[in-house]
C-alpha cells in the first residue's frame, strides 16, 4: 500500500511539473489576434475567449470588421465578461459599434449589452422580436431607450448590408413568435430555438452565426434552406453542446472552419464530429481568442491566441 501511495505521489508530481513546463512554454498571441493593421479590404471575425467572474457561464462574443471598416458585435457574454469585450475593442482601436446584434436574450449573450451601450457609440441594436422579462434584458432595453439608439427587429427573410460589401441574410427565426402559457418559466429551449441565425457573404466567402439553436430548430432550418446553408466558417451552435449540431445540420453547412465559444468543453463528441468531417475546429477555452480573416476569395487566415501543445482532443 505504501509503495502504491508513493507511486501515485510521484505520478502526480510528474503531471504537475509537466503542466508547469507547458504553461511556461505557452505563447500568448493576443496582440497578434487583435492587430487591426491588416483588416482593410478583408472580412474579419474575432471570436473572443471570455472569462466568467460570476456563476453564469461566460457565453459568446464575436467582433467583426467589414472590408470598409464597419464594426459588428454579435453577442457580448455575461455582465462579468465586459472587461474582456472592452479590452478587445480597445486593442482594436474601436470606439463605435455600428451593428450590435443579440442572437437571443440569455444572460451569457446579452449580459454586457447595457455596458456597451453606455460606453460606446452604437449605430443600432439588432434583435429578434423575442421578449424576455429578466433584469438583464430590461437593463439593456432601458439602455437602448436612454441612449436613443435605434432598435431594429430582425426575422427570417430580412437582409441588410454590413458596410458596403458584406450581405447579411437572416435565416431564423420566422416572424411572429407565439408565447406559451406561463412563459418565461422553463423557457431555455424555447428561447434558444428562436436564436437569430445569420449568414454573412463577402464575395466567395461565407460565415454562419447560429446563436444557441437546438436540434429541433436545426431541422426546421435545414428543411427550409438545405444546401443554401453551406458556409465556410461556422460559429458552432450552443457552445458546442450535444443539444445541437445534428448530423443533417453539420452536413448542410459543411464548414471549413468551426469555432466553439465556451469556458469548457461542452461535449467532446461534437468537437470530434466537426473535426473528423474535415473542419479546422477551435474551442476558445483551449485555443484562446480566434481570428478568422478573408479577402473574400474563399481563402482564410486563422490566428489563435494559444498553440495546442497536445492532440488530446482528437
Amino acid at each position: 500500500m505504501m509503495k502504491k501511495r508513493i507511486a501515485l505521489l510521484v505520478l502526480a508530481l510528474v503531471l504537475i511539473l509537466s503542466f508547469s513546463a507547458w504553461a511556461e512554454e505557452q505563447v500568448d498571441r493576443y496582440d497578434l489576434v487583435f492587430d487591426a493593421s491588416q483588416d482593410a479590404g478583408r472580412l474579419t471575425a474575432r471570436f473572443l475567449q471570455l472569462i466568467t467572474r460570476s456563476d453564469d457561464k461566460s457565453g459568446d462574443c464575436t467582433i467583426l470588421t467589414s472590408p470598409d471598416g464597419k464594426v459588428m458585435v454579435i453577442d457580448a457574454g455575461n455582465p462579468s465578461t465586459f472587461l474582456d469585450v472592452d479590452n478587445a475593442l480597445k486593442a482594436l482601436g474601436i470606439t463605435r459599434i455600428d451593428y450590435l446584434v443579440a442572437s437571443h436574450p440569455h444572460v451569457d449573450h446579452i449580459g454586457s449589452f447595457a455596458q456597451l451601450i453606455y460606453n460606446y457609440e452604437i449605430g443600432a441594436v439588432y434583435t429578434s422580436e423575442l421578449e424576455y422579462p429578466t433584469s438583464h434584458y430590461k437593463n439593456y432595453m432601458e439602455a437602448i431607450e436612454r441612449a436613443g439608439v435605434p432598435h431594429i427587429i430582425l426575422a427570417e427573410g430580412d437582409r441588410f448590408m454590413f458596410g458596403q460589401h458584406v450581405l447579411v441574410e437572416v435565416l431564423h427565426p420566422p416572424k411572429g413568435i407565439e408565447y406559451y402559457e406561463g412563459y418565461p418559466q422553463s423557457s431555455t429551449q424555447f428561447i434558444n430555438n428562436r436564436s437569430l441565425v445569420l449568414k454573412l457573404t463577402y464575395k466567395d466567402a461565407t460565415f454562419l452565426f447560429t446563436g444557441d439553436v437546438y436540434n429541433a430548430a436545426e431541422r426546421e432550418i435545414v428543411g427550409r434552406y438545405g444546401e443554401q446553408l453551406k458556409a465556410d466558417v461556422l460559429k458552432v451552435p450552443h457552445h458546442g453542446d450535444s443539444t445541437s449540431s445534428s448530423k443533417a445540420f453539420r452536413e448542410a453547412i459543411s464548414p471549413q472552419i468551426a469555432v466553439m465559444m465556451h469556458d469548457a468543453i461542452a461535449d467532446l463528441r461534437i468537437y470530434r464530429n466537426y473535426s473528423r468531417a474535415g473542419a479546422a475546429t477551435y474551442i476558445t477555452s483551449i485555443d484562446g481568442a480566434v481570428m478568422v480573416s478573408t479577402a473574400g476569395d474563399g481563402e482564410y487566415t486563422v490566428i489563435t491566441q494559444f498553440d495546442r501543445k497536445t492532440d488530446f482532443l482528437d
